[in-house]
């Protein structure tokens, strides 16, 4: 079953150590859960599908889902309404929340 969240995305400029272009379209890259650091559930991609490009403020909102969301390992427990993450690549890009989930 594919788990979709509804989430709050800001995604860090340069001089926070963010990439110097911003994301204007839809994306999948590795996403690390504040609540699973140590990524005791491994680390998985994220499909990032943006409402509409991020704001002059960095600030977006978007669905997100995990890549591969119909394996039995994915971690979809961790797709709740207030869990805190990052989105990375050899850097952290942007932080996000999630707001609540879709209904299918």
């Amino acid at each position: 079953m594919k788990k979709i969240a509804v989430v709050s995305l800001y995604f860090l400029s340069e001089e926070e150590g963010g990439q110097k272009r911003l994301i204007i379209g839809d994306f999948s890259t590795p996403i690390v859960f504040d609540l699973d650091k140590e990524l005791k559930y491994g680390l998985w991609s994220a499909v990032v599908e943006l409402h509409v490009k991020p704001n002059e403020c960095r600030n977006a909102k978007a669905d997100l889902y995990f890549l591969c969301y119909d394996s039995s390992e994915a971690p979809n427990h961790l797709l709740e309404p207030g869990n805190s993450f990052s989105l990375t690549t050899n850097k952290t890009i942007a932080k996000g929340k999630i707001e609540y989930l879709k209904n299918k």
